[in-house]
């Protein structure tokens, strides 16, 4: 589920209770929080029984003995973090493996069951948001999974497929700093103070408040689009730019800085709704999204092919669609052997002359 799937319907109901639960810890965004309580203020006996069921608990969570974490964790199967041992290589970091929301509970608990998650979420919210995390972390996506998180400080997180976000030790608390591998977009809780910085394959990305997605993606470089204020990026080779809302850079394997004014569009946060959008994208982009999205190998069997660029759009097609596509796309065939997509040129077929 993307961070826009969010938002409830104005005038008809259910509403989406996440979004109401983010409404009232005050995490929400303004366009999210308006619609929540047009929603509120259509439904005045909905908003009263969630005024009663808040109020409660508050009362709940000023109780020592009672863990909200334990209990949203038993009626909310959507927060489900199953917590693993990593790899020497992380020293012994955790590894939060996350999965794509279920919305299931939905479907089998009744109004005031969601309700009370509701009240649960936002306790857990308030707590996780003035709680630094002591120790660091490290948020792991599965292939062809996106994911949505909330840090401690109340900045939101949409983590890309095969994506990984490490925490800095003791995040909020003085520090925020995050190491991304793979694709994320951030909406940021600004603290002048303490600024929130992302640091991916040779940049490091400084909120000035501000939305902005980042791709960082070893050999490919980094790519960094700013929707709302705007992001300091510098390299680790001292190139240093200001981005503004709407600016797209793109810093190169080598190390050049490529800036975009007004470059950005809606497609850069496209993946966020599950929608894969390529533009003039050279093949080795294409072949890294296709490894993180669907879990398979390209390979490109000839070096003029190799040299072309793809312009295509997808959402929901099947793993086969999406190479006659691009098959099509780039004028090739394409054969398939486990995980492994082979792209060659297509035969020319000589037709005589009549």
């Amino acid at each position: 589920m993307s961070a826009s799937d969010h938002t409830p319907n104005r005038s008809a109901g259910p509403p989406d209770w996440d979004a109401i639960a983010r409404h009232l810890a005050g995490e929400g965004s303004a366009a999210e929080s308006a619609d929540v309580a047009a929603w509120l203020a259509a439904h005045p006996e909905d908003a009263r029984a969630l005024s009663l069921l808040g109020a409660a608990g508050d009362r709940t969570r000023e109780a020592p003995a009672v863990d909200v974490e334990a209990a949203l964790a038993r009626v909310h199967e959507r927060m489900r973090v199953l917590e693993t041992p990593s790899s020497p290589s992380r020293h012994n970091t955790p590894v939060i493996p996350l999965r794509a929301p279920a919305p299931a509970w939905r479907r089998r608990q009744g109004w005031w069951a969601a309700a009370a998650v509701v009240v649960l979420a936002v306790g857990v919210a308030r707590a996780r948001r003035e709680t630094p995390l002591a120790e660091p972390r490290v948020y792991a996506t599965a292939v062809g999974t996106r994911t949505t998180l909330k840090l401690p400080d109340g900045t939101g997180v949409v983590l890309g497929p095969a994506s990984e976000l490490k925490t800095v030790e003791g995040y909020g608390d003085g520090r925020r700093e995050v190491e991304l591998r793979g694709t994320a977009f951030f909406e940021v809780v600004h603290d002048a103070e303490r600024p929130f910085a992302v640091r991916t394959a040779g940049a490091v990305i400084t909120d000035i408040g501000t939305a902005f997605n980042v791709r960082g993606d070893g050999d490919e470089g980094v790519e960094v689009s700013v929707r709302e204020g705007s992001v300091r990026v510098q390299a680790d080779r001292g190139a240093d730019v200001v981005l503004a809302a709407g600016d797209l850079a793109t810093l190169q394997a080598g190390g050049r800085l490529v800036v975009q004014r007004a470059g950005a569009s809606d497609d850069d946060q496209a993946w966020t709704n599950g929608r894969l959008v390529f533009r003039e994208a050279p093949l080795a982009r294409v072949r890294t999204d296709l490894r993180r999205w669907f879990g398979v190998e390209l390979v490109v069997a000839d070096s003029v092919l190799a040299s072309r660029h793809l312009t295509a759009s997808f959402m929901n097609e099947s793993r086969t669609q999406v190479f006659e596509v691009i098959a099509l796309a780039l004028g090739a065939t394409f054969e398939t052997h486990g995980d492994t997509v082979t792209l060659r040129p297509a035969s020319l077929t000589v037709r005589p002359r009549k």
